[in-house]
């Protein structure tokens, strides 16, 4: 539409080129839409240049790092509000390396390990083909996984040199030592895979994104769920339950966080979890309601200004 607008304006003489009121106000408005939408996309412009291609993105809503609904944090003054709250998984490549970057409401490293992080215990778990396996690698997370989409790949990060990754289409699986290391906004947590490790990275896999509390100690390294929060351990839990405190989730219904932590497979067995994927994904939250509504406000009130407006030669 402006496009053609301005084709026609161009074809006017110069020193005729006069706008309308009407031109005038939907001009401003379309140049506002313009803007909004170029700011939406900046960073997937941004990702596909310089050889680089995104395979997933998706957020996670602020503000559930409560597990299954009524998980507290540790009562130590370390566990700052955020360390667990998932914000963000943006899934991408280049030439060299497969790059898993995973942001959070927090990240801060009190015990100095080398990787800039020390709280966060994350397990991917990606659904490549068809078939694969329907528990994780250890009962760590205290969770299974959906038999329609079992797993052929864990990406485990963790600090203190111990992130890794695992070909589980092996048996045994065989496992590859991987960089992570914290970015510079100070909240997101890179994990480096090289491709020469990874394969042929694939748009139409599916991810199982667990983040649970890292602890040198704890079974499989996830911090421990209780019933009553300690000072090293996670409160609101239950004897056998999910030592998971958030996870990608696909929303609403079944997919909603809350609902598959509670949900237990055959015979009173482990909560069933559900992929997400494939491809780019941004669910709906209330951030996002609220960002479209500001928006919106600001734009209806500016065309609701100009439409008050006397047009000029029309005043007195």
């Amino acid at each position: 539409m402006l496009n053609e607008w301005w084709r026609a304006k161009r074809a006017q003489p110069a020193n005729q080129i006069v706008l309308t009121w009407r031109e005038t106000r939907e001009f401003v408005v379309w140049s506002l839409l313009i803007a909004v939408f170029s700011m939406m996309l900046v960073p997937y412009a941004a990702t596909a240049a310089g050889g680089s291609h995104v395979l997933f993105s998706m957020e996670d809503r602020a503000g559930d790092d409560y597990g299954h609904g009524s998980l507290t944090y540790p009562l130590h003054k370390v566990f700052e509000p955020g360390l667990f709250d998932l914000r963000r998984v943006h899934i991408w490549h280049d030439d060299d390396n497969l790059y898993f970057d995973v942001s959070f409401g927090r990240v801060t490293n009190p015990w100095n390990a080398p990787e800039g992080f020390f709280h966060q215990l994350i397990d991917i778990y990606i659904d490549a083909e068809p078939g694969g396996h329907t528990t994780p690698v250890a009962p760590g997370p205290g969770v299974q996984f959906s038999p329609d989409a079992g797993w052929e790949y864990r990406l485990r990060i963790q600090p203190w040199g111990h992130s890794q990754w695992l070909d589980g289409r092996l048996i045994p699986g065989k496992v590859y030592p991987i960089k992570a290391l914290v970015l510079p906004d100070g909240k997101t947590i890179r994990a480096e895979v090289p491709l020469a490790t990874a394969g042929s990275p694939h748009k139409g896999w599916r991810y199982y994104v667990l983040v649970g509390g890292f602890d040198t100690f704890g079974p499989d390294h996830y911090r421990s769920v209780k019933e009553t929060a300690t000072q090293w351990c996670f409160g609101g839990g239950f004897s056998g339950g999910p030592q998971v405190i958030d996870l990608l989730d696909g929303g609403a219904g079944k997919r909603n966080q809350k609902a598959q932590l509670a949900t237990k497979g055959a015979d009173d067995e482990l909560p069933v979890l559900l992929p997400v994927g494939p491809g780019i994904s941004l669910p709906f939250t209330w951030g996002h309601l609220l960002a479209s509504l500001v928006v919106l406000g600001v734009l209806g009130g500016i065309f609701v200004a100009l439409s008050r407006q006397v047009p000029p030669g029309q005043a007195g």
